[in-house]
């Protein structure tokens, strides 16, 4: 395994991690109804999933490459 990709996968996913609190922090706004609040709870909630999914799998990587 590349040492490199496990680093990767770590900014990628304090990236999409804080590109969705981002994305959440705007649920407070007085614009965000209906189909604009549903939009935003996917993609704020998807980055910060995809970042989770991505931390999961470079702490596997790193784990997997020590022992």
């Amino acid at each position: 395994m590349r040492r490199w990709a496990w680093w990767t996968l770590i900014a990628a996913a304090a990236a999409l991690f804080w590109w969705g609190w981002f994305v959440l922090g705007f649920l407070g706004e007085p614009s965000a109804v209906d189909r604009v609040r549903v939009a935003l709870i996917m993609i704020g909630g998807g980055s910060v999933a995809v970042a989770i999914g991505c931390s999961a799998a470079a702490t596997w990587m790193l784990l997997a490459r020590r022992t």
